[in-house]
């Protein structure tokens, strides 16, 4: 078992199975295909488009973790409010709003 664990930490090619490049390939693929419908659907500038593309197409990893970074962040984050709520306020809004129904 030591040897099979030393071998897969020596990052050998001739150590994996070659399954595992191709799902890494495929994988690559698939987030690349998400990002750009993902940018296709922003309302950019065509040219602040065509800069995410170049960055996430020739930036494999760095890439689409910057896009990501950038998506959390411009995110709209409203459906949250509610969750974050604390108790007590929710329990006055509820009671709030309830006293100026039955008024």
């Amino acid at each position: 078992m030591i040897q099979v664990i030393a071998r897969f930490l020596q990052l050998e090619v001739s150590t994996y199975h070659f399954v595992i490049p191709w799902s890494i390939g495929f994988l690559w693929l698939v987030l690349l295909g998400t990002t750009f419908s993902s940018l296709r659907s922003l309302d950019l500038e065509p040219r602040r488009k065509v800069f995410w593309g170049m960055v996430v197409l020739f930036l494999p990893l760095l890439g689409l973790a910057a896009y990501a970074f950038r998506c959390l962040i411009c995110a709209d984050w409203t459906f949250l409010k509610p969750l974050l709520q604390t108790r007590n306020k929710t329990i006055q809004s509820v009671t709030n709003s309830h006293k100026s129904k039955i008024e």
